[in-house]
């Protein structure tokens, strides 16, 4: 008898058109975790057990089944990006295109928004050719099959490549920093660049350094983006040389009613190698499933991790027969793990008028949760349809105590903010939480360190903003 081995298993994942349905042609990509805390149906049985002279249980039947895929891995931006539409239930602005080919004069794309303007940013990556990858600079002639740039080498690509949008250059004397902190422009018109209210961008290329930084945008005009959150105050500068405006996409939480509003339900693919006898593997797909609750752990001087958790309405018994194009499920192409010491570039709790209250953490741990729930009717052996709660987002966390305003802000029960960024060789995010209230408090006096102080808080509802999260993806910095 062939035995199936853990480190011989792979899991895999789709989109669904409707809950438990695969398109017609599903795109599969391969996942990486580094344990899986729960797969599969969880099946209820009922026996019967009469009063009879016997004294013994009868048969019964099945009478229930719950489905859960649990998977804990490395923080990666491919790990991220894969779910943060199922857990944000929303869409996301992110554009990336897929490449079939390179060109002496660009990359030609199969999907069918291109057209990219001028001095667009692009990166790609994942070719066999090193000179195909990278930040690129848009041409003046793409079209909706090519994205004209210079410099490459003809190549048909046998991995998963991308070409993704990563911002915008200015030209030469265009991009400006005026007496209120807001980037300003005298031909390039901000409403053209697909920006959202709310989105993180990140600038290069300013001669004082204090500029060359992350803020979020407030407003957007044709001349004008208003931007509050940067990282340094903002000087005034009227450079003279080309300025990058670095951004991809963004994701937050809507209403129901918004366009962007997105229920994402996924499909999973184990692969059991040799389940079935030596040399014949099997496959068991779990279907129907949203995502539940996403926490990221970020502990000091170690790697950052997340725990994934997802609520189906079947798991089908492993078989020989597999998913269509299941076989051809892409690897993923953003592995680099982030480190809690190096890749951190920028964690702190304000006040909502960016007085600072703390950037000085011990650990802190983000749990996304949709409080998911199946729906169960008479007839149907599982769940019939699912439900979905509220969206919440908590935090708990480690601070040294360097402020007595903390302490203060906690008892007052007063309206703070927090984001971080995290960035490393394949991009960056900055998560953003525009409003949100602490709780707990309690303080530890470890012996010949520094006092820390304990916290939790809760996200909620920004006035300004709507939303209580924001997750700005950046496919390149500098």
């Amino acid at each position: 008898m062939a035995r199936s081995l853990t480190n011989n298993a792979n899991w895999a994942f789709a989109k669904e058109d409707s809950l438990g349905v695969l398109p017609g042609s599903p795109e599969w990509f391969n996942l990486e975790p580094n344990s899986i805390s729960s797969y599969g149906a969880s099946i209820t049985t009922v026996s019967r057990d009469p009063i009879s002279k016997n004294r013994q249980l009868r048969k019964g039947s099945t009478t229930d089944l719950d489905s859960t895929v649990g998977l804990d891995a490395d923080l990666t931006l491919s790990h991220f990006e894969n779910f943060v539409e199922g857990f944000c239930f929303a869409t996301s602005t992110a554009t990336v295109l897929v490449c079939d080919e390179v060109v002496s004069t660009g990359y030609s794309i199969t999907s069918s928004n291109g057209d990219l303007t001028q001095n667009t940013l692009v990166f790609a990556r994942g070719f066999d050719t090193a000179a195909n990858n990278g930040l690129k600079v848009v041409g003046a002639a793409s079209t909706t099959s090519e994205i004209k740039v210079s410099g490459l080498t003809v190549e048909t690509p046998t991995g998963n490549v991308s070409v993704e949008i990563a911002g915008v250059r200015g030209t030469a004397s265009d991009l400006d920093i005026d007496a209120s902190g807001n980037l300003t422009s005298t031909t390039l018109d901000f409403t053209t660049l697909g920006l959202t209210v709310g989105q993180f961008i990140k600038l290069s290329g300013f001669s004082n350094s204090v500029n060359n930084e992350y803020a979020r945008i407030t407003a957007i005009a044709a001349n004008e983006l208003t931007l509050d959150k940067k990282t340094t105050t903002f000087v005034t500068e009227a450079p003279a040389g080309a300025i990058d405006i670095y951004f991809g996409g963004f994701v937050r939480n809507v209403p129901t009613d918004n366009a962007d509003f997105l229920v994402q339900s996924y499909q999973f693919e184990a692969t059991y190698k040799d389940l079935g006898s030596l040399g014949t593997d099997e496959y068991e797909y779990a279907k129907g499933n949203l995502a539940n609750e996403l926490s990221f752990s970020l502990p000091v001087a170690d790697k950052a991790s997340m725990a994934f958790g997802f609520i189906g309405t079947d798991t089908e018994p492993p078989s020989t027969t597999r998913a269509s194009g299941a076989a051809s499920a892409k690897d993923p192409n953003k592995t680099e793990m982030f480190n809690t010491s190096a890749d951190i570039v920028r964690l702190r709790i304000t006040e909502v008028d960016e007085t600072g209250l703390t950037t000085d953490f011990k650990d802190i741990s983000v749990t996304l949760r949709n409080n998911v729930s199946p729906e169960k009717v008479l007839g149907t052996l599982g769940a019939r349809y699912m439900n979905y709660g509220n969206f919440e987002v908590m935090i708990e966390g480690d601070m040294l105590f360097t402020d007595s305003t903390v302490a203060e802000a906690i008892r007052n029960n007063r309206e703070v903010t927090m984001d971080f960024c995290i960035t490393n060789g394949d991009g960056g995010y900055v998560m953003d939480i525009p409003a949100m209230t602490m709780g707990g408090g309690e303080r530890s006096f470890p012996v010949n360190e520094s006092i820390t102080l304990s916290t939790t808080a809760m996200a909620h509802e920004d006035e300004a903003l709507g939303t209580s999260l924001g997750v700005s993806l950046f496919p390149y910095l500098p």
